[in-house]
């Protein structure tokens, strides 16, 4: 299997498709059951990359973000940005280099694909 790719999303809906496209195009998907879940996850295995859903309830992507930056453990896991809301630049600015890409909602598997090829072939991953 390929690189590891983490999956915050609060839409089982979401999680069960991602995992399911993730295996197909040849990665290897975390897919938590919650936002702690998915904290400990990040923490404790070091995805190659987190794919992060910013529209959340509770707990949002920012706040996910921000959390995960406390725990300094998985401060420097890239982070794709994955929504349906169109996000300028300034929303994600503070983020700085964590932040490696943003996909828009919805994606096809080839253009998931294609931005994960990207991505890890860039020597990033």
């Amino acid at each position: 299997m390929g690189h590891n790719v983490l999956v915050v999303d609060d839409d089982r809906v979401t999680l069960e498709m991602m995992d399911l496209i993730l295996h197909r195009i040849g990665y290897e998907p975390l897919i938590p059951q919650s936002i702690p879940e998915a904290l400990e996850i990040a923490r404790k295995r070091r995805p190659d990359l987190i794919l992060l859903d910013v529209q959340m309830a509770p707990v949002d992507g920012w706040g996910f973000l921000d959390a995960l930056l406390e725990g300094r453990a998985g401060a420097d896991i890239p982070v794709m940005l994955f929504t349906a809301r169109h996000l300028l630049p300034e929303e994600y600015a503070r983020y700085g280099r964590r932040v490696v890409g943003v996909l828009e909602k919805p994606i096809s598997p080839l253009e998931l694909k294609e931005a994960l090829d990207g991505y890890f072939s860039e020597g990033s991953g």
